[in-house]
């Protein structure tokens, strides 16, 4: 059982979230993403970003951990949620956007560049996604809780020739410059 399978570690993390939420980062992608776009959301936890999108594009929430996509399914019964690996995305579906605030973290670099390459798959010709992350080069583990920093060089160089950069660029969640986040768009095939 992971750490967010577990039902106080939820009650615990939604608590914990710090006051700023993903709408700055939405405000970069409304910049590139047309309204009504398709859009996947990696890791909703308790739905704050989920519902800043749904504002605007047609949204799936995703997450690894059933116990967050039950909880949020309680209170929006009709939510198009899956419950989806990182790392795999094991979808038929595709979409024109993958977004995820903070929830990549929780992989090995290995397994980003896995996921970044399972997401070129998912996303339509031409698609984006973007992704926050703590900023620096170093791994945390707490309990069975993995946190991945990353510079924005290492994230440059995980995209590789698959995707083309349209802006990367540090930003606060708690502190000045404690977070980067990246925009890029599927090169078409």
């Amino acid at each position: 059982m992971g750490f967010y399978d577990k039902k106080e570690n939820i009650d615990n993390y939604a608590k914990f979230i710090p006051t700023k939420d993903g709408a700055e980062l939405l405000n970069v992608l409304k910049g590139h993403l047309p309204k009504g776009s398709s859009t996947l959301e990696l890791g909703i936890g308790p739905g704050k970003d989920f519902e800043l999108l749904a504002n605007d594009y047609d949204v799936t929430g995703s997450d690894k951990s059933l116990a967050f996509l039950d909880k949020y399914r309680d209170k929006n019964p009709k939510a198009e949620l899956l419950h989806l690996d990182a790392r795999t995305l094991d979808t038929d579906k595709t979409f024109d956007c993958i977004y995820s605030n903070k929830v990549l973290i929780h992989l090995t670099k290995d397994e980003l560049v896995q996921s970044l390459a399972r997401q070129y798959e998912i996303l339509n010709d031409g698609g984006l996604l973007m992704h926050s992350f703590w900023h620096g080069d170093k791994e945390d583990l707490y309990d069975d809780l993995r946190i991945t920093y990353y510079t924005e060089q290492q994230l440059l160089d995980m995209l590789d020739e698959s995707y083309e950069v349209v802006e990367i660029k540090r930003h606060a969640k708690m502190t000045e410059g404690d977070s980067v986040y990246v925009l890029a768009r599927a090169r078409v095939s």
